[in-house]
């Protein structure tokens, strides 16, 4: 391991600057809103009469828009490249955000979601290209750092957005997070990079290939292609059902205070942050399988949801629903490496990022409907849980062989320089 961890030192002290800008495009323009969100269903609902379906419909609006966007990013970041996609899609996360303050009716509403599915998917797509680019044998890892933005952004937005919501309401709340994207996003993508800066590490000895329509049909033909599509699609189902739901959950239905879920959400992030650095961990050891095993703590999550009256199970749901989360998004980014490597990335990646917004769509929709059918959420958290399981279990026969030859060259590579 000794030749592996050095080659770890080499990535991150050559790019540490560009997680730093990664990490800040994940924390204001990718996390803050999807965050907020949730927070903000039950003001909405008081001040407009909706149902739970019609607010959180908002969710499945944005994923469903993201599905398109991220096959049309995955393209056109190989072609004007990561730094100006950054620019445009954060742009348009905190136009989305601002836009909040002046929505009349559920039309409207639903467009600051359709502005919203073209920011989050086009951020996280931007920015899984450039860490696969850039970092080889600590991809995980780096892809953990990079994420940690989303589980800051965890601890600090739900405290400081139900303050804003108690004293100047929901609108000036949401409008407010966009300050994030304004000042500090935006300038540093404007003033600190250039597109060169944001384009090949030193440390990348494999090129990106041309785009090739060619090769990307035989990659949709082989089934492991597939099964990691079915499975990314599964646990993102899962991942926003929970969510969207979460604070309408445990506040309406389980009676507990806005300060105290916040404090939940929160601690999430928390855990989160030692999480993401974690599971990218796991992820460069043990790759699909590592990917596997925490679609199955995902699942244990959804059932331990069962049981947050009780102390004991809501800290193991904290603690499964926060890393099971870590898992979701840094999975699409190792699975299309670790399987296909670098050639055609750009799309791949836009492709399995469209999947698991598929996903995301579906699972707050289907949730709120089975609510409105039952009254519980009962049902639907076991439906979450069988999801995550069968997700596990189907990529358990894919082969990770570009990881598989990579780590083989390491080894070649510290065999030949310890015999020299």
């Amino acid at each position: 391991m000794a030749g592996i961890d050095s080659v770890f030192v080499r990535e991150f002290g050559e790019s540490w600057s560009r997680l730093a800008i990664a990490f800040a495009c994940m924390m204001f323009a990718f996390s803050a809103p999807l965050i907020a969100l949730p927070f903000l269903y039950g003001p909405i609902m008081d001040e407009f009469g909706w149902t739970r379906e019609q607010v959180t419909l908002l969710a499945s609006a944005k994923f469903a828009v993201g599905a398109v966007t991220s096959i049309v990013v995955g393209k056109f970041v190989d072609v004007i490249g990561v730094r100006k996609m950054l620019i445009f899609v954060s742009t348009a996360g905190g136009l989305a955000m601002v836009s909040f303050l002046w929505t009349p009716n559920l039309a409207l509403y639903y467009g600051a979601g359709i502005l919203l599915g073209i920011a989050a998917p086009g951020t996280i797509v931007a920015v899984k290209v450039l860490v696969s680019r850039t970092f080889h044998a600590s991809q995980g890892t780096a892809m953990g750092l990079v994420m940690l933005g989303s589980s800051v952004a965890s601890v600090i937005v739900p405290f400081v957005l139900t303050a804003l919501i108690e004293s100047y309401g929901w609108r000036i709340a949401i409008a407010t997070l966009s300050i994030g994207i304004w000042f500090i996003t935006l300038p540093m993508l404007v003033l600190c990079c250039s597109d060169r800066s944001l384009g090949h590490s030193p440390a990348v000895t494999d090129r990106a290939q041309p785009f090739d329509w060619g090769e990307l049909r035989q990659f949709m033909q082989k089934r492991d292609f597939w099964l990691i599509a079915v499975a990314v699609m599964m646990a993102g189902f899962v991942d926003q059902a929970f969510m969207q739901h979460q604070v309408l959950y445990l506040t309406l239905d389980m009676g507990m205070s806005a300060t105290f879920v916040a404090s939940v959400v929160s601690i999430f992030g928390a855990i989160g942050i030692i999480g993401r650095i974690v599971v990218g961990g796991v992820f460069d050891k043990a790759s699909v399988k590592g990917v596997s095993a925490m679609y199955l703590v995902l699942a244990a999550g959804c059932l331990f949801a069962l049981g947050v009256l009780n102390p004991y199970l809501l800290a193991a749901f904290v603690v499964f629903r926060a890393v099971g989360h870590s898992a979701v998004l840094l999975d699409t980014t190792i699975l299309t490496k670790h399987v296909f490597g670098l050639a055609n990335i750009g799309v791949l990646l836009g492709i399995y990022t469209a999947l698991i917004n598929v996903g995301f769509a579906l699972g707050p929709w289907v949730v709120a409907r089975m609510y409105a059918s039952n009254g519980s959420y009962a049902q639907a958290f076991v439906m979450c849980a069988v999801l995550a399981v069968v997700a596990a279990a189907i990529l358990l026969p894919v082969k990770p062989a570009y990881w598989l030859d990579m780590r083989e060259r390491m080894r070649s590579g510290r065999a030949a320089v310890s015999s020299d």
